[in-house]
């Protein structure tokens, strides 16, 4: 098998798709990951993949619901603590306590890259498990801003959030290892997300603009990847090397996308009914893309 890079973007509870998606890839097609990169949703997934706690994570996301991941159903009224100086409309808790449970950063066995954004410098970090608050960093990943507050990963590393907000598909996180493939995994369809109505309260407003937000960086994230492994495509069939600003030959990497056709769920929507949508689709749409 070639040395193959798993990708791994997200956007919450569609998330489900992307589980589903890696299932079939790597119990049908035979796939293995040599190196792993995962942002929000996918750094969760990410690292249960990299401790090959595979059926741990079919577990978890078929017993996923809104009561376990925000200890209630989410409700209009949550957002008038923003008005009062809160940091976020639900507590983290209820994730901080499943990844602190279920992750072993002793027992990753591949490369794992975990992306998270500082909201103080602005800068895009990636951590590994090497990294002792590596936990952390997973929460910080998965902290959607706003929907759950800002992570404190060490006294360096402080207000780090979901690293989708400047990246949401890590193509450039797992390129140091020259990997021979990439499967790229991703919440979010090609094609910009519609509604055939209009938000209808501050709820409604913010998951359509999380959404939208989410879906334009991926658009712009796929288009550099793609827009520059085409120039190096055609600089090698003339015989032509391109290097970037350190002298380093830039190199055509074979890939491989595997992204809904329609806009899934909403991404805080963890309803059985909604995971249930969510991972039919991405088993088929595995199915379409990889035979």
């Amino acid at each position: 098998m070639p040395k193959t890079a798993l990708v791994l973007n997200g956007c919450g509870a569609k998330g489900a798709f992307q589980f589903m998606a890696e299932k079939y890839a790597r119990e049908v097609k035979g796939h293995s990951w040599d190196i792993i990169a995962g942002v929000s949703v996918g750094a969760l997934n990410g690292a249960m993949l990299a401790m090959g706690k595979y059926r741990r994570l079919e577990e978890i996301w078929n017993t996923m619901s809104d009561e376990k991941l925000f200890g209630y159903r989410p409700k209009l009224w949550q957002f008038t603590k923003l008005a009062f100086g809160g940091k976020s409309i639900f507590s983290s808790a209820p994730l901080w306590r499943l990844i602190d449970r279920e992750i072993e950063p002793g027992k990753i066995s591949i490369p794992l890259r975990i992306c998270t954004v500082s909201l103080h410098t602005g800068e895009y970090l990636y951590f590994t498990p090497e990294d002792p608050n590596f936990k952390k960093a997973v929460l910080a990943s998965t902290a959607i801003p706003i929907v759950w507050p800002p992570v404190d990963i060490s006294f360096r590393f402080k207000g780090m959030v979901d690293g989708a907000v400047r990246n949401i598909s890590p193509f450039g996180d797992v390129l140091d290892f020259e990997p021979e493939e990439l499967i790229i995994i991703s919440c979010n369809p090609q094609k910009p997300p519609r509604i055939d109505w209009p938000p209808r309260n501050i709820l409604d407003i913010g998951r359509r603009a999380l959404e939208l937000a989410s879906h334009e960086i991926f658009v712009t994230d796929c288009v550099e990847f793609m827009r520059i492994n085409m120039v190096v495509k055609q600089a090698e069939k003339k015989g032509l090397e391109l290097c970037n600003e350190k002298g380093k030959p830039f190199k055509y990497y074979s890939y491989t996308m595997i992204s809904p056709d329609e806009p899934l769920d909403d991404a805080l929507d963890f309803s059985r009914k909604a995971i249930e949508r969510s991972m039919e689709a991405g088993w088929e749409k595995a199915k379409q893309v990889l035979g």
